[in-house]
């Protein structure tokens, strides 16, 4: 009967780790060469917080979207030297469509990454797992003989 409890905890360990990693998310950070757009409007105010597109050379999909920030910057990490080109724009019609040629690419390297990969962190945590029920049997097979 201990057994078969012990089974089904063990499998209901399993399934639990299963569904905790559909909510992982992983991250991070990478330092390196960016491209930076500053936009301001004539009178030196940042067009801040305001929709972007950043194209590469003679594609119809952005390569990022996304919003500027509080200093009215566009940055972005080209994944190659080339030409580019960057629509901003605000609800209310201003906005500005230029294209810019860059040197700078970046072949986005992880600069950070986790100290532990994700299945070692399982193979970690199954193993404190049976460590944990292997000290809980021990300390009930030694209460049992008393």
């Amino acid at each position: 009967m201990m057994r078969l409890r012990c089974a089904v905890a063990l499998a209901l360990c399993a399934w639990w780790s299963g569904q905790a990693l559909a909510h992982e998310l992983q991250h991070s950070v990478g330092e390196g060469a960016a491209v930076s757009v500053k936009l301001s409007f004539a009178d030196g105010n940042a067009f801040a917080f305001e929709a972007y597109e950043v194209y590469r050379a003679d594609d119809d999909i952005p390569f990022q979207v996304g919003r500027t920030d509080a200093q009215g910057r566009v940055v972005f990490i080209p994944d190659r030297a080339g030409t580019w080109r960057v629509k901003a724009f605000s609800e209310d019609g201003h906005g500005v469509d230029f294209s810019f040629t860059t040197g700078v690419s970046s072949d986005a390297r992880d600069a950070n990454a986790p100290a532990l990969g994700r299945h070692l962190r399982i193979l970690v945590g199954v193993s404190v797992i049976f460590g944990v029920f292997g000290l809980v049997t021990l300390f009930r097979r030694r209460g049992a003989r008393r």
